[in-house]
């Protein structure tokens, strides 16, 4: 038994999908925020104070997620579906803590380019939510559904 076996499974291909689009937000956030500043224009409008402390919190919000769901899934084995810790107030909580990160980068420089990086990541790691969902319900049925109505997929309000 390998040391992942209690999950149900991932997109094919998801990792590489993940990896493309860090590459691709470094690459535009780096480029246009300490480079050509073509985009970043708001950062000379906005006061520091504003988007510094914005980016800093989602960053550390993004940094709690990741190693909470981290924790949940890898050090406690549990099998099933993941429902205890973190997963018990969000279904995705890695992915919203990757889009956090990116997001809280692209505000502190407030690159327009990285934002729209950022959308598209968006939209492509709930095209991964959604593929893992269906594995979810596939293997589980009701029990899943059941959880899927009580735990919110992306914003736990």
């Amino acid at each position: 038994m390998s040391k992942h076996d209690h999950l149900t499974g991932e997109m094919p291909r998801s990792h590489d999908l993940q990896i493309a689009l860090m590459i691709l937000f470094f690459a535009v956030w780096i480029v246009d925020s300490f480079v050509v500043r073509v985009t970043t224009f708001l950062f000379s409008i906005v006061p520091i104070w504003s988007n510094i402390p914005v980016g800093i919190a989602l960053l550390l919000l993004a940094v709690h997620l990741m190693r909470a769901s981290h924790k949940d899934l890898f050090d406690n084995h549990e099998t099933g579906i993941a429902k205890g810790g973190v997963y018990g107030r969000l279904r995705h909580p890695m992915y919203l803590g990757t889009h956090l990160f990116y997001l809280a980068l692209a505000t502190m420089t407030l690159s327009l380019a990285s934002f729209v990086v950022w959308i598209v990541a968006a939209l492509a790691y709930n095209v991964l939510a959604n593929y893992e969902e269906g594995l979810l319900e596939e293997q589980y049925g009701d029990e899943f559904l059941q959880y899927k109505s009580k735990v919110r997929k992306w914003i736990p309000l």
